[in-house]
């Protein structure tokens, strides 16, 4: 079990740095959506609140944003 947990830890780790490559905003925030989320699963296979609560924070940012720009697409399309 335990290097299930350490995959997953270093898959967090991954695509955290496969996000930071984007240079779309959209995708920056998706895949570093994805790495928080693989986060939040870490930080409770080893209870640790920090991970746990800065991984759910990062989630809210990322989809209340992704979903901020997905609205600005679709009044910039309704408009034309």
């Amino acid at each position: 079990m335990k290097i299930v947990v350490e995959i997953i830890g270093y898959m967090a780790i991954a695509v955290g740095f496969f996000a930071a490559t984007k240079k779309k905003m959209e995708h920056f925030r998706l895949w570093h959506l994805i790495s928080s989320a693989f986060y939040v699963v870490y930080g409770f296979f080893l209870e640790s609140g920090p991970l746990i609560i800065s991984g759910i924070i990062f989630c809210v940012i990322h989809v209340y944003h992704l979903n901020k720009s997905k609205k600005n697409k679709n009044n910039k399309t309704q408009v034309l």
